[in-house]
């Protein structure tokens, strides 16, 4: 999660897991393959069938699926607040009015243990009934991370809607 700019026209920031932890994921590939080649050059098929397609398959589906993107832009000068996400599989973008951004808020989940949980950031649009909630990723994390982009995007717009912000119907909570 990275601030990419911060000016009172616009907030641009990206969300995603960090690069090192994706080469980890994909680390195990290497070896699995070099194994089930062996195996299918000794004879064995079935077995270089399950480790080539099956176990390779979860390993580069999880980086698929571990290797999305978002990037939030929030631009007074368009009034858009668009929401971007790149994955391997292509790009999506999705506009809405930067107006009837409400707030960010985290969205929280309890482990079984209930002094750990996990959150991830959830953008509020207040021009629907109920409230459109968009989640910025598809994966909660622990720490302060999370709280901490919220905060950010909610200062911004603080700072961007002035005394509006604290208007009937605007309700920006941390």
């Amino acid at each position: 999660m990275s601030i990419e700019t911060n000016t009172p026209d616009l907030l641009e920031l990206e969300l995603g897991i960090p690069r090192f932890i994706l080469w980890f994921v994909m680390l195990p590939v290497l070896p699995i393959t070099l194994i089930g080649l062996a195996n299918l050059i000794g004879g064995e098929f079935l077995t270089a069938l399950v480790l080539l397609v099956g176990l390779n398959g979860a390993f580069i589906a999880g980086y698929i699926a571990l290797s999305e993107r978002t990037r939030l832009r929030l631009d007074a000068g368009t009034g858009l607040a668009s929401i971007t996400r790149t994955s391997r599989l292509g790009t999506r973008r999705r506009d809405y009015p930067l107006e009837a951004l409400d707030s960010a808020e985290l969205d929280r989940s309890h482990t079984a243990r209930e002094d750990r949980s996990t959150s991830k950031v959830v953008l509020v649009f207040r021009d629907t009934r109920p409230a459109t909630r968009v989640t910025l990723s598809r994966w909660s994390v622990s720490g302060d991370g999370p709280a901490l982009v919220a905060n950010d995007i909610n200062a911004w717009l603080r700072r961007h809607f002035g005394d509006e912000a604290t208007a009937p119907g605007r309700h920006l909570s941390d």
